[in-house]
Parts: structure tokens; sequence; C-alpha cells
């Protein structure tokens, strides 16, 4: 009861903060693109991620309410989370005969699960993009393995609605994020066959049938209902070429991974060797001297710990805090599965581990294995370290954690209480981040306590508050372009990354919706794409054009291939010190100009 209590508390401080923060902050760069696509979900099609198909009428339905949409994005996040804690406490019961049959153990293991799905607050941008929907549809889909590890160790068959379940995740993580979508789904598929394999291949084949069917199902409802994916997918393949054609190689971000990883797996090793030399004492201790310096090795380990971990400053969240917060809750988990290990070797050598029968032997370690790869597969193909996205699907890792706690109890008292305190951490470590994560540290936006002030005559950011000075910006830029910007949906070009700036103004994107910095001929190319025959959708009322840098040769070109001719067909209409430090040029045939 205490336990869950205590978890309960740990998921409602960052619950509570997403709910109070939902109208606080914006970002321009990353969430504004992610806000822009989901305006114009149905209209324009050219983008790498099919997100917007997923959250974009979302939006529509709130009436393009920013803080509507981060309330929904946190129901999701909740209710996910409380799917994949309970499906495994349900599973994990059956492998624990000897756990206490209340209920209140479901719950409590349930609630410190969802406690640390607080770390996808950690980081990312405020409202939900195609990283929520990778992370999301892979727990999903643990959770759908879980069931049906749970079936099959209770002697019964597997439902055919929990393997339809499938069809639907599998086809919006493939929209969303296709390239760790395949990976996890090939994943997937193995576990899954591994799982079922005891009851024979008709079972399997049943299930893959409805599972396949259900997919379909879900992709020709999305043909009629929501997008013609034959429009959809051939925009989002020619965009994810043009990526690919520039972006890392596999060998090089694979170089990446491995270096940031060893970077981080060395900080750990060495920052906080006395407390994992203490998990391997507290296991091979003998005799009341070697169980007293057990206890005294694990306490100290602890206090060393937490003092490197608060002077270190790695209990926060944010961006501006990446590179540390991933060393306090990969250390835990660390200790918890050094714990582990340790006491599955020493149990086999001595040969008193509980026997288990071959198929349920193989069904367990498929679901270990699945729920320590999860993490790292949905990050698959980020250009950032991996585990940078990876402890975002911390959930996952905190079920192994309670795992190993709840698979000791005949092991030594200090090994017992050692890891109850590292996954007490973990719950404790993932509030704090979560929460100061959208409290303090929002991503490239201004904490909770200076975003005070509405943006007053800006339709698209009702919602939202923001710091003062911001606020004000943005609604003079808006006021200066309001001639220029009226009726909404006038086609804006702001080079480069300035989404949320085209989204203020109530503009509608040419070509993708992300003008990429470091990558403008993909920009060139989506806008010249966008004007077939040399001509722009936006008819005779000319894009207006804002650059945060000098107007280059490619942009010049690329506007010449949709019919405008940059100098001679625009004038400058705003200087960086009236607007934000940008250049605003305005078509010199527009009626509001003249």
């Amino acid at each position: 009861m205490l336990a869950t209590i205590a978890a309960a508390l740990a998921a409602g401080s960052w619950i509570g903060a997403a709910v109070v923060t939902a109208g606080h902050g914006f970002d321009v760069t990353d969430e504004g693109y992610y806000l822009l696509s989901y305006r114009w979900w149905s209209t324009n099609l050219r983008a790498f991620s099919g997100a917007q198909y997923l959250y974009g009428p979302v939006f529509q339905l709130l009436g393009y309410d920013i803080a509507g949409l981060r309330l929904f994005r946190l129901f999701t996040v909740v209710a996910v989370h409380l799917l994949f804690g309970w499906t495994f406490m349900r599973w994990l019961r059956l492998r624990r005969p000897d756990a206490p049959a209340s209920r209140w153990w479901e719950i409590a293991g349930t609630a410190a699960i969802v406690a640390c799905g607080g770390m996808i607050y950690s980081w990312l941008p405020l409202s939900p993009g195609y990283n929520d929907v990778s992370l999301l549809g892979a727990l999903l889909l643990g959770a759908v393995v879980m069931r049906m590890a749970a079936d099959v160790d209770r002697g019964r068959a597997v439902p055919a609605w929990v393997a339809a379940a499938l069809g639907p995740v599998a086809v919006g993580m493939l929209l969303a994020k296709w390239a760790s979508a395949g990976v996890i789904l090939a994943f997937i598929t193995v576990i899954a066959v591994v799982v079922v394999a005891q009851r024979g291949p008709r079972e399997v084949a049943r299930l893959a049938a409805w599972a396949l069917a259900s997919a379909l199902i879900t992709a020709a409802v999305f043909q009629v209902l929501v997008v013609p994916l034959t429009a959809a997918v051939p925009e989002m393949l020619e965009t994810n070429r043009l990526i690919a054609a520039r972006a890392y190689a596999p060998t090089v971000l694979l170089t990446m991974y491995v270096t940031s990883g060893y970077q981080l797996f060395t900080t750990i090793v060495t920052d906080h060797a006395v407390l994992l030399l203490a998990a391997l004492f507290a296991v091979v201790a003998r005799g009341r001297v070697g169980r007293l310096c057990a206890g005294v090795a694990a306490a100290l380990g602890l206090a060393v710990s937490s003092w490197r971990l608060v002077t270190d400053g790695n209990l926060f969240g944010g961006a501006v805090n990446i590179e540390r917060f991933p060393v306090a809750v990969l250390l835990v988990l660390t200790v918890a599965l050094l714990v582990g290990v340790v006491v599955r070797l020493h149990r086999w050598r001595a040969g008193t581990g509980a026997p288990r029968p071959r198929w349920e032997r193989r069904r367990g370690v498929a679901i270990i294995g699945m729920l320590a790869l999860l993490p790292v597969l949905q990050a698959a193909g980020t250009n950032n370290a991996l585990h940078f996205v990876a402890v975002n699907g911390f959930a996952s890792w905190a079920a192994l954690m309670v795992v190993v706690l709840t698979g000791i109890e005949s092991t030594r008292v200090v090994a017992r209480w050692l890891t109850g305190a590292v996954t007490a951490g973990a719950v404790a470590l993932s509030a704090s981040i979560g929460t100061s994560g959208l409290w303090s540290y929002p991503y490239r936006t201004a904490g909770y306590a200076v975003t005070t002030a509405p943006v007053a005559g800006v339709p698209a950011l009702d919602s939202v508050r923001l710091d003062p000075f911001t606020a004000q910006a943005y609604s003079d830029f808006h006021q200066r372009l309001l001639p220029y910007i009226r009726p909404e949906g006038r086609a804006v070009m702001a080079f480069d990354e300035m989404a949320g700036v085209v989204l203020l103004l109530d503009g509608r994107p040419v070509g993708e919706a992300w003008y990429a910095r470091m990558d403008q001929d993909r920009t060139a190319e989506g806008i010249r794409l966008s004007c077939p025959g040399g001509r722009g959708w936006w008819g005779d009322r000319a894009p207006v054009l804002i650059f945060g840098r000098p107007v280059r040769s490619i942009d010049i070109a690329a506007l010449w291939s949709c019919g405008l001719q940059f100098p001679a067909d625009y004038r400058l209409l705003l200087t960086p010190d009236q607007a934000m430090g940008l250049h605003v040029y305005v078509p010199k045939s527009d009626d509001a100009g003249r």
C-alpha cells in the first residue's frame, strides 16, 4: 500500500505538471514544425513523417488548440503506460506464485511503471510528434505480446482480438517513423512467434492472419476516411529519399551510437564504482561479518552516488541537461540488473533455481529480452546519441527492475534492500526529471514561472502564454504583417527551421513544413516539386518570404522554379531591427502592400 501511494504521488507530480503547463511555452522550431504540419495535415502532403495523419485530425477537432493537443498527448501517455504496466504485472503474477494475493501487488507495480513513464517528458517538444508514436506504439506492441504470453502460460488460446490489436498500432508506427517501426515490428514478430510457438504452427498462423487482416483493414480505413495513402505515401517516400541521400550512413550512425554509449558506460563505471561493487558484494557476501560489511558498502555506495548525482546536475530534465540526466536513470537500472544477473548466475551454479518447463522458460526469456530492447529499438535511426531517445522509454526498463526486485526474495537481505532502494530511486528520478522537463526546462522555450503573458492578436497562439518579451515580439510581428496574411492560409516561406513563425502568421507552408538549415537542397527540391509546371498552388497571391539569414542562390533558383523572380517581384517590408532579427519580403503586386 505504501509503495502504491509513493508511486502514485510520483506519477501525479509529472502528470500534474503536464496539466498545469499545457498552456505555457512555445517552440518555433521542432514543435512549430509538428503543429504546422498538423494544421495543414490534409492539404500539405509533403512530409518525411506521417504523424500529421494521426495527430492532425485530432488538432483539427480541438479547434487547433495547442494546449488541448498537449493535454491529448498526456492522455495517450498515461493510458498507454497504464495498459503496459497492468498487462506486465498480470503476466508477472504467473511467474511469481509467492507474491501477495492482493491486487495491490499489481497496482503497486503498475503505479511504479506509470511513474517512470514521466521520462517521455524529460526533453522532447511539448506537443506530440513522431517520437511519441514510435515509443507509445512500441509499448502497446509489448503489452499485446505480454497478454499473449499470459494466455499461453494459462494454457488457453489467444483471443483473436488480441492479435488484431497489432494491426492498427503497426500501421500508425509505419506512418509516423518507418525506420524504427520496421525494426520494432520485425523484432516483435519474432518475440510473438516464440511466445505462441508451444501451441503449434496453426495457432501461430491464425494469429498472424488476424494481425495482417487488421493491418489491411486499418490501411483501408485510412485510405477512405483519413487521407488517400496512394497520395500520401509517395510524397513521404520521395521526401525520405532526399533525406537518405544526404543523411548519415548507417555505419556512421552505428559508430556514433557505440561511441556515445561507451562514453556513458565509462561515466557510470568510473563515477559510481563504489555502488556497483557494493551491488556485487551484496549478493555474494557470506557470514554475519560479510553481510554487515555488505550493508555498510551498500549504504556508502548509495550515499556517494547520490552526492555525485546531485553535484553533477543529473536530477533534472530538459534538453539543456540531456548529457547529464541519462546517467542517473541508467545507473539505477544497471545496479538492479547487476544484482539480478549475479543472483541468476549464483542460483544456476548452485543448482537452486526453481525448474521451469522448457517452453515456459523460453517465453520468459523472450519477454525479458523484449523489455530490455524496446527502448533501444524505438530510438533506432535517430541522429542523436541513441540513449538520448532510448531513455524516453524508461518505463520498459523499469519493468525489468520490477522483475528483479520480485524475483530475489530468497537472496541476501542487503541485495533485496539495495534493489528496492534503486527501484524507488528510479521512480523518484523519473518524477524529478519529467516534472522539471515540463516546469523549469521545457524544450526550447521559457519555463512556467516566466511564461505569464498572452500573445495578443495572434489566433494560432490563443491557448498559450509566453514570456512577456517574446509574447510582445510575436504580437507586434503579427500585427505588422496583418494586411498581408489575411485571410488565413497565405503561402509563407520561412528560411530556416522557423515553422512556428509560419504557424503564428496563420500561414501555409510551401513544400515541406520543415526547412532544414543543414540541408537546403532538400528544402529547395520540396519547393520545386510543389510547383508543377512552374506554378504554385497560391494562384495570384504569391508567398510572403521570411529569412533569418542572407538570401542564397539556391533560394532564388527554387523561387524561380515556381515562377517567382527574386528580388524583382519583391520588396523588403521589415528589416531585422523591426522583425525579431528577420528580413521579411512581400510581393510588389500584393494589393495590401500598395
